[in-house]
């Protein structure tokens, strides 16, 4: 049988706990034998980009509903129609990728934003972005609170953005 990936609705915030649960669930009824061939789950999974959901690779919408169904902290499987389990939506691949791959901060900043260095020898110091190389993955920022602004080149790992520049529109 070939596995599809199903979407377990979850408490938002709640999700690694869900994901450990239906892990331990599935373990402990694989050690008893109660999974049949037709049942096995493959792999439990979730990430911070897709909040209230976790992710499970199973044989069935109805193992993974049987398993939503004992587990604290869930609301049952996401269904494309009200109610009929047959109707209970798979995720392709290709949406996930979308979803998986990590993005860089430095595809998120803009010149002028606010940021905070999280790690470094400027660690916890506000910056303003003063020029930005994608190609790199490196910002140059100029510290808020130093009496010279000095430019200072970091990595896109070591910021957290704090708030974007908007950018107003000049009319002619």
């Amino acid at each position: 049988m070939n596995p599809n990936i199903y979407a377990v609705k979850a408490t938002v915030g709640q999700e690694h706990v869900v994901a450990r649960l239906l892990y331990q669930e599935v373990v402990t009824r694989e050690k008893k034998g109660t999974m049949e061939e037709g049942e096995r789950v493959y792999s439990v999974l979730y990430t911070t980009g897709l909040k209230g959901y976790v992710l499970v690779e199973a044989d069935n919408p109805g193992t993974v509903e049987d398993l939503a169904r004992n587990t604290p902290k869930t609301r049952g499987l996401l269904h494309k129609g009200r109610g009929a389990l047959s109707s209970a939506g798979t995720i392709p691949i290709e949406e996930l990728e979308k979803i998986l791959m990590p993005t860089s901060v430095v595809q998120k900043v803009n010149k002028g934003d606010l940021i905070e260095l999280i790690d470094g020898p400027f660690k916890k110091e506000k910056a303003r972005v003063a020029k930005i190389d994608r190609d790199k993955d490196e910002i140059t920022v100029e510290l808020i609170e130093a009496a010279v602004p000095i430019p200072v080149v970091v990595k896109g790992d070591d910021i957290r953005i704090l708030r974007k520049e908007v950018e107003e529109e000049v009319e002619e």
